[in-house]
């Protein structure tokens, strides 16, 4: 035993730096396939598109983007982004309503470059997939953002009013319309027209023509009420009248509605309430309604009373 280990040293002590230069050699080596396969990176918001024969289309799918990890090179990895990357899943064979589970593998991935799948974030996606069908549905227009102050929406003309959409049956027929892609109402001031993309759900494959609408938004100022109390009712009457004319009674209270802004300016000295006897000729007792001078866009709800007494008599 002791001899052979003496060969074995006398050995290593003849070889060692060979042997040296082959651990440095393979240390090398090492560091360089390292360098060609140890980068990883994270893409995420990859699209998932399911395949299927003509007169079907995806009822449901658990997801419609999924996150992938790399590995390759520097350059394989260096220019990865989900633009380039798509999961492709075919169903050749479909079943009405039947969930299918498929297990993603790199199978499933169109990638351009050398860069290997390391895993999937979800693993798996659960199609259901059904009979394709198509529906006309009016369209809505969405938006966000607030108005300035002082104006409303009156209304929203679309056109074309309704689309084709296309897609699985069950999921159409659990639709009543369609939205637009959401418009901004930030510092609109008047009027306006847009157009927009339809908001296709992305819970399944839907096609929708035409897929841009126009939606014209009518704005007009924000109507406000107020109530006036005791406001005189004066008598308008002929120059020179010099007869008796009694009003009971003397004071109404008037409702007004119109633009936010004029009603809250207003005060009840601006209100002119009165009665016309410019053509009551004959000393008599009348009733007559209340007229009110009023400023633009603003109108009268209601007076209480709308009709007063009146009661002309010769002077004594």
């Amino acid at each position: 035993m002791k001899g052979k280990f003496s060969n074995l040293w006398n050995q290593f002590r003849r070889d060692k730096m060979l042997l040296l230069l082959c651990f440095f050699l393979a240390f090398f080596a090492w560091q360089i396939i390292r360098k060609n396969i140890g980068f990883e990176v994270s893409v995420s918001n990859i699209a998932v598109d399911v395949t299927s024969p003509s007169g079907w289309a995806v009822w449901e799918k658990s997801a419609n983007r999924v996150n992938i990890v790399f590995r390759g090179s520097r350059e394989a990895i260096r220019y990865l982004n989900n633009d380039q990357l798509r999961v492709v899943i075919p169903v050749p064979n479909p079943e009405q309503g039947k969930e299918v589970t498929i297990k993603l593998t790199e199978a499933h991935l169109r990638n351009p470059t050398g860069a290997k799948v390391v895993r999937f974030s979800p693993s798996e996606i659960v199609i259901r997939l059904d009979q394709e069908g198509e529906r006309k549905l009016p369209v809505k227009a969405a938006f966000k953002g607030s108005l300035p102050d002082g104006l409303e929406i009156d209304r929203v003309v679309c056109t074309p009013a309704s689309v084709t959409v296309s897609g699985a049956r069950q999921m159409l027929d659990t639709m009543i319309n369609i939205h637009t892609e959401e418009v901004d109402l930030k510092d609109r001031q008047s009027t306006f027209k847009v157009s927009v993309p339809i908001a296709v759900p992305q819970a399944g494959r839907l096609s929708v023509d035409p897929d841009w609408i126009s939606a014209e938004f009518f704005l007009v100022e924000r109507n406000s009420m107020a109530v006036f109390e005791k406001i005189p009712v004066r008598v308008m009457a002929a120059p020179g009248e010099q007869r008796v004319i009694m009003v009971t009674p003397q004071n109404i209270t008037v409702t007004l509605q119109g633009q936010q802004q004029k009603i809250e300016q207003m005060r009840a000295s601006d209100l002119f309430a009165y009665v016309s006897c410019y053509e009551l000729t004959e000393n008599a007792a009348y009733e007559l309604p209340v007229e009110i001078d009023l400023p633009p866009d603003v109108v009268v709800v209601k007076t209480e009373p709308s009709v007063v007494h009146v009661e002309i008599s010769s002077p004594k």
